[in-house]
């Protein structure tokens, strides 16, 4: 596969452009593929649950951690972690969706030169997480993010 990683640009919820971003995984990726095995079994377990308040439950948290595997690293203040990704997904859950489609479209990862996502505007966070202040990552530099040994 070309690029291991592409960036996934944030935006506010008004879609405004910041200088926030995720970097993903394909969903190719081993990490990815793993993640999605767990998330196939925990949606079968979320099957099996009588209480539907219960079963919605699982099957978002299920959702949240197969689209946090794909997350590798970030432009946010807070240090990067698992779980701080997951408490993003689950504040921003649209982010999801969107993470989901990004890590889809196999063209981003073999795409020569940037590394970045083109989604638009239609990318947002509703969390005050991804409005915080980060350092900008200009096209030139390396990347600064906080990243997650894979």
């Amino acid at each position: 596969m070309g690029q291991p990683w592409v960036k996934l640009p944030l935006y506010t919820p008004e879609g405004k452009t910041t200088e926030h971003y995720l970097e993903i995984l394909s969903v190719d990726s081993d990490a990815f593929q793993m993640a999605q095995s767990e998330m196939q079994r925990d949606l079968a377990t979320a099957n099996l649950e009588e209480d539907k308040a219960k079963r919605f439950e699982l099957v978002r948290e299920a959702k949240v951690a197969a689209a946090a595997a794909l997350v590798t690293g970030w432009s946010l203040d807070d240090k990067f972690t698992v779980e701080a990704v997951k408490e993003l997904l689950r504040e921003a859950p649209q982010l999801v969706e969107q993470i989901d489609r990004a890590a889809s479209n196999r063209a981003l990862f073999f795409a020569s030169g940037s590394k970045t996502s083109s989604s638009g505007p239609a990318v947002s966070s509703n969390s005050t997480r991804s409005r915080r202040g980060a350092k900008k990552v200009s096209a030139n530099s390396s990347s600064k993010s906080k990243k997650q040994p894979v």
